[in-house]
């Protein structure tokens, strides 16, 4: 039986995030689209679940430590910074020299020792984080916790956010990101356990092959941090085959903006590549439905790199026609009612 940890014992202010819905109007159809804001937990995003869930198992398997490592794009090593401080554990978070500026301020901090992994020769950056960390593991004598092969991952998932989520469905559809395959693992556990709840679909660039492989001449390199992987997960191997739907990263850029400026919702970039692939499924839909998107972090993440980092990786012109086609799309967004959003600073 799944421990129950995540719920009882859980010190901080992660989970119970707002559910918040949007109407939108596609080939005159009314569309319901809920966005999981994970953002309104307590460091942040989705990863403070992980954090929390792997660490205190790990604890409660081998008694109090002194220190820890583990690899992270970002927001997993942003939480666990977080959350070693408050429980006045020594943590190193092995990170690539594509980390956002706000994680990596937000990390060093937390008081944690950030350690950038440069990759060898043919290695991915997420294979370089994962060697650097267990090298520093075996060197120092740290416990190196593996996000990113640890079942408490997924099981984060399968046992606190899925359950939070699906107490408030059913959906027609549920919308999650790859990533380091955590998520999307726990969301289609669950959802394979509890069947009829919702169809799950993976929402990510053509360049990511997490999951299934990438598509033809997609290239090899992902603009987004957070947006699909570039490695196969730990935690794939689904079967059957994950629905995919692929969104590239112009659209997903063009879309933050967008949405930023309409004041619609403050989620990630990550988030709103989720967002657009359920507008994507809804828009293909005969009669009204509902779709609910998990939404991994906040707008606050990258709004200060907006226009120096992310804008400028992709081509202009492919970055302003997608703003021209989704403005009329987005446009049509409501928000239906104001949702108690959770503040960071209290309940």
């Amino acid at each position: 039986m799944p421990s129950r940890t995540a719920f009882t014992d859980c010190p901080f202010r992660i989970g119970k995030t707002p559910l918040t819905r949007y109407e939108l109007v596609l080939n005159g159809l009314r569309h319901e689209l809920l966005v999981k804001e994970e953002r309104c937990n307590e460091f942040g995003s989705v990863k403070d679940r992980v954090a929390w869930h792997v660490l205190s198992q790990t604890l409660k398997k081998t008694g109090p430590v002194k220190a820890v490592v583990d690899a992270s794009s970002g927001n997993y090593g942003y939480a666990l910074a977080s959350i070693c401080q408050r429980l006045g554990i020594a943590a190193t978070i092995v990170s690539s020299p594509s980390i956002s500026g706000y994680n990596a301020a937000g990390i060093e901090r937390a008081g944690a020792r950030l350690i950038i992994a440069e990759g060898e020769p043919g290695e991915s950056s997420n294979a370089a984080r994962v060697r650097v960390a267990g090298e520093i593991a075996e060197a120092e004598d740290l416990v190196f916790l593996d996000q990113y092969s640890n079942p408490l991952n997924p099981a984060a998932h399968e046992t606190w956010t899925a359950p939070e989520v699906f107490a408030e469905g059913p959906f027609d559809a549920c919308f999650v990101t790859s990533s380091s395959g955590g998520t999307a693992r726990g969301f289609s556990d669950y959802l394979k356990a509890h069947p009829g709840l919702a169809k799950l679909y993976l929402v990510e660039p053509a360049a990511s092959g997490a999951f299934l492989d990438a598509a033809p001449g997609a290239g090899n390199k992902l603009k987004i941090p957070g947006y699909g992987s570039q490695r196969r997960s730990s935690f794939s191997g689904m079967k059957p085959d994950p629905n995919m739907i692929r969104i590239d990263e112009p659209s997903t850029l063009a879309a933050f903006a967008l949405l930023h400026e309409h004041e619609l919702a403050q989620v990630g970039l990550s988030s709103v590549g989720v967002i657009l692939g359920a507008i994507d499924w809804l828009s293909q839909q005969e009669r009204p439905s509902s779709a609910v998107c998990i939404c991994a972090d906040g707008d606050e993440r990258y709004l200060e790199e907006f226009e120096s980092r992310y804008v400028p990786s992709v081509a202009r012109a492919d970055y302003d026609a997608a703003r021209e086609r989704l403005g009329p799309v987005i446009g049509t967004m409501q928000r239906m009612a104001n949702t108690a959003v959770r503040e960071k600073t209290g309940t």
